[in-house]
């Protein structure tokens, strides 16, 4: 489900996309620190931006650091440290270690069992100290088990489901910005869900596995429709945005909503044409 939200390199200026790759980074070192050099695999672009939207949201005091790492090791690359850094960590660990599981379950994956094992105390940790968040993400996975379970054709059943438990995870204080961050979370998690239906389609149909698109395959309009419903969320969310008191890296965060999130729509729109025309 992760990987939608990302910038458009292009469109963004250099010290702009240094700046993103700070939290990028940021967010990488403190999973590791947290939870364990191992449990760098939870990083997301997700996680990414909502480390970015609390950070210009709240501006806590924020430490601005070089490093090398594993995966850069020749030259140092920025990585910003701060208290929103923090629980995007925590919340990487509980959401992969929850998806890890879920995989184990249900095609019973011996290295999904493995890796969440790597995760079990970070995530078992980040539980106790947001229980609220937790808990959302336990009622998620077991609430999309049934509407897979019971083949749900209709298109808000698990889209929603995937709303509400981003919109619980954006929201790191209940204050005045709670509603605004819920309304953002809300609809970012059904374009990301319904987005990963559109990418995995005939993946899906190859598998026989649940995706809520697949009696609508046979529709002429059938990828105007999905670009207008994914439109109509998108605008949605970017409103709830736009009402957040946001300046620092605002431009940044407007390239991922309004443009790098429609990259994997748009790759998956271009291999369905070239199919065709084959």
């Amino acid at each position: 489900m992760l990987g939608v939200m990302t910038v458009r390199k292009e469109e963004l200026r250099f010290r702009e996309f240094d700046r993103y790759r700070g939290f990028y980074c940021g967010l990488c070192r403190a999973i590791g620190k947290r939870c364990g050099k191992a449990c760098r695999m939870a990083l997301s672009f997700e996680m990414t931006f909502a480390a970015m939207l609390l950070t210009a949201l709240y501006e806590p005091e924020t430490a601005q650091e070089e490093h090398r790492c594993a995966f850069h090791p020749i030259h140092r690359r920025l990585m910003l440290h701060n208290e929103a850094i923090d629980y995007c960590a925590d919340l990487s660990a509980l959401i992969s270690y929850y998806d890890l599981r879920d995989g184990w379950e249900d095609e019973r994956r011996v290295d999904r069992l493995a890796e969440s094992a790597l995760l079990k105390a970070a995530a078992e940790r980040a539980g106790a100290a947001l229980p609220r968040q937790r808990q959302a993400v336990e009622d998620y996975v077991r609430q999309l088990h049934e509407v897979e379970r019971r083949n749900d054709p209709t298109l808000d059943a698990a889209a929603n489901l995937t709303g509400n438990v981003m919109a619980e995870l954006l929201v790191m204080r209940e204050d005045v910005y709670a509603r605004d961050l819920r309304e953002l979370g809300f609809y970012l998690g059904k374009f990301i869900y319904l987005c990963d239906s559109y990418e995995d389609l005939e993946r899906d149909e190859k598998r026989g596995s649940y995706n809520p698109l697949r009696s609508r395959r046979g529709d002429p309009a059938f990828e105007t429709s999905c670009e207008q419903m994914l439109s109509d969320m998108m605008a949605r969310a970017s409103q709830a945005f736009e009402r957040l008191p946001i300046l620092q890296d605002a431009e940044i965060m407007r390239n991922i909503l309004y443009s790098g999130i429609w990259l994997r729509f748009e790759d998956a729109t271009e291999r369905r044409k070239a199919k065709k025309q084959q």
